[in-house]
């Protein structure tokens, strides 16, 4: 038995899955797109049941990847019930979606969720008047408490397999499920489809008439009858001044608004000081201001924590570990001594990135998204984004960039088309993560100043910000609206926010480990043949004389293509000091500094751009950040000198 659960984005599908699931989770993309599918077990009865979370949407129109990949697995997997969950405060949008599920013929529950927030709000729902409008079983929850799970999983296992009369909750009575009404020339195109085809579903009609291949192909097994039959009357379109799909889509929203009306009452309530923290957070005055402190204080938290950790992680691995399996193994050929040393460092480096930096970005990043502060940071900086050609969800992969560019990338997945995730992506592998703030504040800020080191973030942001305008207007493609739920401010579940995290970091695990283990290794066989000295004097011309570098620089930044932070580390081994002052000038450090947060991202980061994108964009990308990288670097260089003379 497989249960899916469908719902709007911010509806909290991932409380409920949580709740059913646990940590036991597995994240797959779903064949043919790169949308994540996340999936679990739970224990009912002894009987193991499949629980799948698919992605947030607000249709079933495929018009999005999110869309088309939740359309396919409901199309191809054919789950054996769905939990459709919806938001109490916010009926006609979740209902869009509700009633476009009751027109495909797979069993399903709806979960009225956040029905303490409504209350708050002056809502109140007759949940026996909603079931009887949708023929469907209706369970009010509060998922983040953990209200109304028990009885909704019941409920769906009761719909699939009704129960013994004389069991205590009943047997579940299937009422007639909710069609709508749509306009007289609508419901004639689906009788005369009806009249061509009796067998057909009305559902299978309403798609066919809306177009939607994908779907017909799924669930029929003569598509291309039932398309050829759902002819249109062009009068239709003519009487409407519109597609028939629109005319569907907003007798549909219109049938939706019906319903909330009939089941809903709204009572006045005085504002409370959450909703005065609402209003001041998404006004134009305040909002940016308090968002820049609140990222201020963020990056400074973890940045602290993240230095403290990885300071103790680092020593633990070279005092137990590295030490010893050199000592151990020095009888080893040198090849394989290296290869084997350098992939335990490939180990430590990995570690400490995700457990100190990543991991205390994303607890921070968990509580703004379970908070509902997320998405009025979105729509604060929508208007700046469009100056981009993106809209303000475009800021939230933008933001995870600056914990790890791996996530983000992989977070880029949510936007609606091919060019807005090309932009953002390229955007944020010039965003400078936590490693490259290591190299930032532990040269430039150590041994040249504070004010320099903030230059370089400010350089890097104009770059940014000019990288996203030329894209946006050279690439060619629809630049999509902005449609965003904006969720009630509340207390996140600490349950699912850890939950929430482990997840993350899984993934990045999952995918950068590998890469540095085997690149470590490799490195280390590089080196040890001695090819990295003829790297060094083939490099001259650019790092010597065009950077006015140390020679040494040019090995330093191949490693940094491992791990950025790594730079730093072999630069501190190449130089024979830590106290980099001593042997390279102020603008030195500041021009290394600069060109290793700008030039090729990290080699997971490579390898998440190639997959996401194709390795043809991942060339492109990869090889403009070691362009711009050189020419900034020389300009600094340059206009450093002229100022010192």
């Amino acid at each position: 038995m497989t249960i899916a659960l469908v719902g709007n984005p911010n509806v909290g599908k991932s409380a409920f899955f949580s709740r059913f699931t646990g940590v036991g989770v597995e994240v797959s993309n779903y064949p043919g797109t790169t949308v994540d599918i996340i999936k679990g077990t739970l224990k009912h009865e002894g009987e193991s049941i499949n629980v799948v979370d698919l992605p947030g949407i607000y249709s079933l129109s495929t018009s999005t990847e999110d869309e088309r990949a939740a359309m396919r697995y409901l199309i191809h997997e054919c789950p054996t019930v769905i939990i459709n969950i919806i938001d109490a405060t916010r009926l006609t949008r979740n209902l869009n979606l509700t009633l476009q599920l009751l027109e495909i013929d797979i069993p399903m529950v709806v979960a009225l969720n956040q029905v303490d927030a409504a209350e708050q709000m002056g809502i109140r729902i007759d949940v026996e008047a909603l079931e009887k409008e949708l023929g469907v079983p209706v369970i009010p929850t509060i998922a983040i408490r953990g209200k109304g799970i028990d009885t909704t999983l019941h409920k769906a296992i009761e719909v699939v397999r009704p129960p013994p009369v004389d069991l205590h909750f009943g047997k579940y009575k299937r009422c007639h499920r909710r069609g709508v009404r749509y306009d007289d020339h609508v419901e004639m195109a689906i009788e005369n489809m009806q009249d061509k085809m009796p067998d057909i579903s009305r559902g299978i009609c309403i798609r066919a008439l809306e177009g939607d291949r994908d779907f017909i192909e799924g669930f029929c097994e003569n598509p291309s009858q039932v398309l050829e039959a759902a002819t249109i009357p062009p009068l239709i379109e003519e009487n409407h001044g519109q597609p028939i799909k629109d005319t569907i889509t907003k007798d549909r929203y219109g049938e939706a608004g019906t319903i909330e009306q009939t089941i809903q009452e709204k009572h006045m309530v005085p504002k409370k000081f959450i909703d005065r923290l609402d209003g001041i957070l998404t006004s134009n005055r305040l909002g940016l201001p308090i968002f820049a402190i609140l990222m201020l204080f963020m990056f400074y938290i973890v940045f602290r924590v993240g230095g403290y950790l990885e300071m103790l992680i680092v020593d633990i691995f070279e005092t137990y570990l590295i030490i010893p399996a050199e000592l151990a193994l020095s009888g080893l050929h040198p090849l394989a001594l290296s290869a084997i040393i350098f992939g335990l460092l490939g180990v430590e480096a990995g570690l400490a990135i995700v457990i100190p930096f990543i991991g205390t970005f994303y607890i921070f990043l968990a509580l703004m998204e379970d908070s509902g502060y997320l998405p009025r940071v979105a729509f604060l900086l929508d208007r700046f984004m469009h100056k981009l050609g993106l809209h303000g969800r475009a800021i939230i992969p933008l933001l995870l960039g600056y914990g790890c560019n791996v996530p983000a990338i992989m977070a880029a997945r949510t936007l609606n088309t091919h060019r807005e995730r090309v932009i953002t992506i390229a955007m944020i592998a010039l965003t400078p993560c936590s490693a490259r703030t290591v190299i930032i504040m532990g040269l430039v800020g150590a041994f040249v100043g504070f004010w320099a080191a903030i230059s370089i973030y400010f350089i890097e942001l104009v770059i940014i910000l000019l990288t996203g305008w030329m894209l946006g207007k050279g690439l060619s493609g629809e630049q999509t609206g902005f449609i965003m739920e904006m969720p009630p401010l509340r207390t996140p579940d600490i349950r699912v926010m850890v939950k929430k995290t482990w997840m993350r970091m899984k993934g990045f695990v999952y995918v950068a480990f590998p890469i540095l283990i085997v690149g470590s290794s490799f490195l280390g066989v590089v080196d040890t043949l001695g090819l990295l000295d003829s790297f060094e004097e083939i490099s001259k011309p650019i790092f010597v004389d065009f950077l006015g570098l140390p020679a040494f620089a040019a090995t330093a930044f191949i490693f940094g293509i491992l791990r950025k932070e790594m730079a730093l580390e072999i630069l501190a081994v190449l130089a024979g000091t830590a106290v980099f002052i001593d042997v390279m000038t102020p603008l030195q450090i500041y021009v290394f500094a600069l060109v290793a947060t700008i030039y090729v991202p990290c080699a997971a980061t490579i390898a998440v751009i190639g997959k996401e994108l194709g390795w043809r964009d991942m060339v492109l990308i990869s090889g403009f950040t070691i362009v711009l990288s050189i020419l900034v670097g020389g300009i600094a260089n340059y206009l450093g000198l002229a100022l010192l003379q």
